[in-house]
């Protein structure tokens, strides 16, 4: 399900309005994600030149038709072709050039150094001057229009569906692998286009690395397994954790249990619009130092969710520098405790920002009892 026209409209006009508040003459975007937020297109390879008066993509026969069939339902839209043998750099070097564009902004967080020297010569021969951007259409993507709230939202019932079909298959005996194995099999059954990312399964240890990868470790009776998943739907990734115990563990860990959940709400209820990254971050932290845990929890408290399962919003100590969060803004929320040798604990719902607060994506939040097999 593609964008509507009217989305991309809307888009578009934005960030050619962003392009003459920053003074640049134009913006060259590189991000192959960036460029699918702006045309509708997936594409491994493309590029779009945004100027104030319109936006000209480039793209060599593979995606030509591709692009020219979204064109087709937005003004001042053109696309150019990368003739057979021609480079990209040449040939957006001859579309900046005839429209005697002095300033470029480029994307530089996703150029390569070889890509960046290649731009320079060309913007040489053409007179232009290149000026490194960061972030300036991540900016808009952070808010999501109402076509990508129903796609988020979908994505995040569906996600929850499958958690409640597999976590009972986290039983003593099956590997991680086979437990990943049957995650993936339910993302593609519940219709989702692929796995966000890969499947994580920790189980006992293995918990204490927030990103292990699934191993044939058998999981063993009183033990806590760390279930990380995600699935894409039109494009959009949604992100979910549930740590399941596998019969009695010990009290200790149940303690684990309780203080993650307690931190997962304690973000939730400090979420709202206006509020910083930090704050909310800073409220897991203190819940889980309540219950002198505070070192345990080794990474941020969440992040953006959108065309990518990581962007903007950054839910943690360092995420202040974009500002505060925003009515439409769709993030995880996903405190966690790792104790090397021991094992570990994640509970990961996915949020939308309201104009009052934040819409939990993923279904009701489940306490310690609920993650007890």
């Amino acid at each position: 399900m593609p964008p509507p026209p009217d989305a991309l409209a809307t888009r578009l006009a934005a960030a050619r309005n962003g392009t003459r508040t920053a003074e640049l003459d134009a913006l060259l975007v590189t991000n192959p994600v960036n460029l699918r937020y702006l045309t509708g297109v997936a594409a491994s390879a493309g590029m779009a030149l945004v100027t104030a008066d319109g936006v000209v993509v480039v793209a060599d026969q593979r995606y030509l038709r591709q692009f020219e069939e979204a064109a087709g339902d937005l003004v001042q839209v053109v696309v150019a072709a990368v003739p057979v043998g021609q480079s990209y750099e040449h040939t957006i070097a001859a579309v900046v050039g005839s429209r005697q564009v002095r300033t470029l902004g480029i994307e530089a967080d996703h150029l390569t150094v070889a890509r960046l020297a290649g731009l320079r010569r060309e913007a040489a021969l053409a007179g232009c001057e290149l000026c490194e951007t960061s972030g300036f259409i991540e900016r808009f993507r952070a808010i999501k229009d109402p076509w990508e709230l129903s796609r988020l939202r979908e994505a995040g019932g569906r996600l929850a569906e499958v958690a409640a079909c597999i976590l009972p298959e986290v039983s003593e005996g099956r590997t991680e692998r086979e437990v990943s194995w049957k995650v993936e099999l339910a993302l593609h059954g519940a219709g989702f286009e692929r796995p966000a990312f890969e499947t994580i399964v920790a189980s006992g240890p293995n918990g204490a690395r927030p990103h292990h990868r699934a191993t044939d470790r058998r999981i063993a009776a009183g033990e806590l397994v760390v279930v990380d998943f995600g699935g894409v739907l039109d494009g959009y990734a949604v992100d979910m954790t549930r740590t399941v115990a596998v019969g009695r563990v010990p009290a200790g860990q149940r303690v684990w249990l309780g203080a993650v959940a307690e931190a997962q709400q304690a973000a939730i209820d400090a979420a709202a619009p206006g509020v910083l990254p930090s704050v909310i971050d800073g409220a897991a932290r203190a819940a889980l130092a309540r219950h002198g845990l505070a070192e345990a929890f080794v990474h941020g408290t969440g992040h953006g969710l959108g065309l990518d399962v990581h962007e903007r919003p950054m839910i943690g100590p360092r995420g202040d520098h974009d500002g505060p969060i925003a009515p439409g803004m769709v993030f995880t929320v996903e405190p966690g405790v790792y104790v090397a040798g021991q094992g570990g604990v994640r509970i990961e719902d996915d949020v939308v920002v309201t104009t009052s607060g934040v819409e939990r994506l993923t279904g009701a939040p489940s306490d310690a009892e609920a993650h007890e097999l």
